[in-house]
């Protein structure tokens, strides 16, 4: 995690939200420069993360409006095979 926080950084990006789905899988929601698409993916690739960058990279060089500060979202699988980690989740009263 630290490493893609890393490439946010980087991005010159920060981070809105997370999730911890157990310990299996965790999502970013975060904001970065538009133009710094290209420099993240390289970031956590060169850190030997396996990285599948779709969906805007190249549409957003074509169209420079979007070059700004752009939403993104980064799910992070975790391979192990330790078991799924338990929540304990409090019951509603009423």
């Amino acid at each position: 995690m630290d490493i893609v926080e890393q490439a946010i950084s980087k991005a010159h990006g920060w981070i809105e939200d997370s999730q911890l789905y157990s310990n299996k899988m965790a999502t970013i929601r975060f904001v970065m420069d538009g133009r710094q698409c290209d420099a993240f993916c390289d970031f956590l690739r060169s850190s030997d993360i396996e990285v599948d960058c779709v969906g805007g990279a190249q549409s957003m060089k074509a169209d420079p409006v979007f070059l700004a500060e752009i939403p993104a979202t980064i799910q992070l699988t975790f391979i192990h095979d330790q078991p799924d980690l338990r929540q304990v989740i409090p019951a509603v009263p009423g």
